[in-house]
């Protein structure tokens, strides 16, 4: 069965600071043991499929990114450095692979399926309740106006419920530097969406 972008997973999974077992399973795969790699795409496809599905258009799609995001890993492990969290270095290892997919497809990906989703009324925090429930139409053409990464962060803050350093992680960035992007991603949101007053 596929995993859903819908269900929030029982034990939530952070990319700050490695973890013991990931770590150890990781050596293992690297050296070649494929129980230790099956154990820890079981442990984290939900995390990659939830992650690239916000992505991208589509389930299917999502679905290839997801089994070539393991491939990918399952080639680098070798290489994998056990001093970084496992879920950080499988994120970056997403991430290259959607921006390459938009690369080839020329597709522009964007947050505003992310809001259009059903599993969007899981999202607690203010900023994003408010943009979910805000009119889809303005939302849509606001987030477009968006740069790429600010439609990252935003994702990953507030419907993937990331903190800014776990962000600053999978991304490459210095915390300050996420949270400066977040704050000028709302700003813009908050200037471009006609419910500006609910967001103040």
């Amino acid at each position: 069965m596929k995993p859903s972008p819908n269900t929030p997973s029982v034990h939530p999974v952070s990319p700050d600071g490695p973890d013991d077992e990931d770590r150890n399973l990781a050596l293992r795969a690297g050296k070649g043991d494929a129980a230790a790699f099956g154990a820890l795409y079981d442990r984290y496809v939900e995390a990659v499929y939830r992650y690239v599905f916000y992505r991208v258009r589509n389930d299917a799609d999502a679905e290839d990114l997801v089994s070539d995001v393991f491939m990918r890993a399952l080639r680098a492990i070798p290489r994998y450095e056990p001093r970084v969290a496992f879920l950080a270095w499988l994120y970056r290892i997403a991430r290259n692979a959607v921006i390459d997919r938009a690369r080839r497809s020329r597709v522009q990906i964007s947050f505003e399926d992310a809001l259009a989703h059903p599993g969007v009324d899981q999202v607690v925090e203010p900023d994003a309740t408010i943009l979910a429930l805000s009119d889809k139409v303005a939302v849509r053409t606001a987030l477009a106006k968006l740069t790429p990464l600010q439609q990252e962060v935003i994702v990953l803050r507030f419907v993937e419920g990331y903190s800014t350093l776990e962000i600053a992680n999978l991304v490459g960035k210095r915390e300050g530097t996420v949270r400066g992007i977040q704050f000028r991603a709302l700003e813009a949101l908050r200037t471009l969406i006609p419910s500006r007053e609910a967001l103040a």
